[in-house]
């Protein structure tokens, strides 16, 4: 008996690890994704708090859903409701708040780069198992 896997165990087992290899591509993608979204709203955010804070009169438009708004006196922001987490909100100075909606920039920008690290070593990989299952598959015809 030999404890070499045949050719056909070695193939099934390389599809099986592209099969996982892929999937987890995609869960990282789909992370790297809704990371981004979350991203752009916090700056969104932070942008919003910045730019009322420095006019004075004008009104804004609040959307009230379905895509309905209402006109409205710039709120005040010398502070700002601020959630940290399970659905608890806090009350903060400006100053705070907006250290608070940069810090999670921060955090969320690297987040995401080590999720590209992650990503683009899976990639390399999958190349890898690609080429070596198309190596196989090329000797056996």
């Amino acid at each position: 008996m030999s404890a070499q896997p045949t050719a056909e165990e070695t193939v099934n087992a390389l599809v099986m690890e592209i099969r996982v290899l892929e999937s987890t591509y995609n869960e990282l993608t789909a992370r790297q994704n809704l990371l981004e979204r979350a991203l752009l709203e916090g700056r969104s955010a932070l942008e919003s708090i910045k730019e009322l804070g420095s006019q004075s009169g004008g009104e804004v438009l609040t959307q009230i859903g379905g895509g309905a708004m209402l006109r409205a006196k710039p709120p005040t922001t010398d502070t700002v409701l601020m959630s940290i987490g399970s659905n608890v909100v806090v009350e903060k100075p400006k100053d705070e708040a907006v250290a608070m909606l940069e810090e999670r920039s921060r955090d969320i920008e690297k987040t995401i780069v080590s999720i590209i690290g992650q990503r683009n070593e899976i990639g390399e990989r999958l190349n890898a198992d690609r080429d070596l299952l198309n190596g196989f598959v090329g000797r056996s015809q």
